[in-house]
């Protein structure tokens, strides 16, 4: 009797392909998002203030032209060409001779030329000289007479980074699946992540939704009409979301049919850092103490370079100025995900950068993996399918050589993905060969 659902085989042929294909920074279906090279844009002078992409703030902005004049020019009145200005000519008093002004003559009690001061950049590594809190993490709880609030705060022990990470839950939000609010400095986050009852059995995928909104009302401002207050996303905010989706979606448990929702929201912003990366920090927090199988705690920093110095998750003064704009996404045992942009820097930078970010992170992962053991809820595995014993073992001998060889094709994309995509001659001669194998009277359904 052959298999009514063919996923556990499919499942077991795409582990082979990612494990073939995984290099060292990959984890899971990503693909690597490498540092590009970045574009320099000119804004116009105007009133605005942005929170990553999205306008929030407002303060005025300089013009890059300011103080500058065009050389003044002539315009000749027959033919409207511009030329240079010409010189005035002065007359002589004698005779009406023309003469050539001479420079006035130099004494002792001229006046000094008055000398004009530049006005000093701001030292942006300032900050990173003063003390700050070293690297760790502190659990506390405490009842309440709606019931207990855990608390976890997280020093990061970098220089240029004072403010600790508090995560919060229990206070607002205990009716979703997990309710978590991020503070850090004045800005606040607040990420929910609730389930469905029942799972979706017609889907072979991990139903997750996540949204990602960055309120006026955070930054002290509230918008005149519905559209303006409440609209569809921005492009920014769309982007957010699925940087916070990359990491999180392949460390759910295989065979999840639950549909999922993570819900971000900006309730506070002080101007001072971007947000993506406690955005996603707190989503992946919120998932975390949940029942949810998310198995691995996962959080994200964001790298600058000012001066060749790295600056963990730098304030936006210092990313105007930073040749290095890049967001690690990881566990404390494996990056997952990097994305960013840089300016022409040696590919020995950029591993440094990584390497940075990722201890950093690792920090914030032992602190939430203290926050789950206090306030995490039993994970819930009885509706995901067992895995069939010996199956992926059998594919891994069965397919591995032909794996490797698809690996490298020179043929034309067409022809790529008629051997190795879904679908394609490879799957259909695994599923043949596997169903072959295990049958259902022997291994139950998968």
């Amino acid at each position: 009797m052959k298999f009514s659902n063919l996923h556990a085989a499919i499942s077991a042929l795409e582990l082979l392909f990612r494990a073939t294909n995984t290099d060292g920074f990959a984890v899971g279906r990503h693909h690597h998002h490498h540092a590009a090279s970045t574009t320099a844009t000119v804004t116009p002078r105007g009133n605005h203030r942005q929170i990553g992409g999205s306008t929030l703030l407002f303060e005025s902005a300089v013009d890059v032209n300011d103080g500058e004049q065009a050389a003044p020019v002539a315009e000749d009145a027959t033919t409207g060409d511009e030329t240079a200005k010409a010189e005035p000519v002065l007359e002589g008093t004698a005779g009406g001779d023309e003469t050539s002004a001479e420079p006035p003559s130099s004494s002792g009690d001229d006046e000094p030329e008055e000398v004009v001061e530049e006005e000093s950049k701001p030292d942006l590594l300032a900050s990173l000289a003063e003390p700050v809190p070293p690297a760790g993490h502190s659990v506390e709880s405490r009842e309440t007479k709606t019931g207990t609030v855990h608390t976890l705060t997280v020093h990061l022990g970098q220089p240029g980074h004072p403010e600790p990470l508090v995560f919060e839950t229990g206070k607002i939000g205990r009716q979703a699946a997990g309710a978590v609010l991020l503070t850090r400095g004045n800005s606040i986050v607040y990420s929910t992540c609730a389930r469905d009852n029942d799972p979706k059995s017609t889907i072979d995928f991990a139903p997750l939704s996540v949204e990602y909104q960055e309120r006026f009302s955070s930054a002290g401002m509230t918008s005149g009409g519905f559209n303006k207050r409440d609209g569809r996303p921005q492009e920014h905010e769309i982007l957010v979301s699925r940087i916070i989706d990359r990491p999180l979606r392949p460390l759910i448990c295989d065979g999840w049919k639950h549909e999922t929702q993570l819900l971000n929201w900006v309730l506070s912003y002080d101007g001072e850092r971007g947000l993506e990366a406690l955005g996603a920090t707190a989503a992946s927090a919120a998932m975390l103490i949940s029942d949810v199988p998310l198995m691995k705690s996962v959080a994200q920093v964001q790298v600058g370079l000012i001066d060749d110095t790295f600056v963990v998750n730098p304030t936006n003064e210092q990313m105007a100025a930073s040749r290095l704009n890049l967001i690690v996404a990881g566990t404390k045992d494996a990056v997952l995900m990097i994305e960013g942009a840089a300016d022409f820097l040696p590919e020995k930078t950029m591993i440094d950068a990584v390497t940075l970010g990722h201890s950093v992170i690792g920090t914030i992962c032992d602190g939430l993996d203290a926050f789950r053991d206090v306030a995490g809820k039993p994970k819930k595995l009885d509706t995901i399918p067992p895995p069939i014993d010996g199956l992926q073992d059998a594919v891994n001998a069965l397919m591995t050589e032909r794996v490797d060889a698809s690996m490298e094709l020179r043929g034309s994309k067409k022809e790529r993905e008629a051997e190795s995509s879904p679908g394609g001659a490879m799957y259909v001669y695994c599923i043949e060969e596997m169903l072959k194998e295990f049958t259902e009277e022997e291994h139950g359904p998968g």
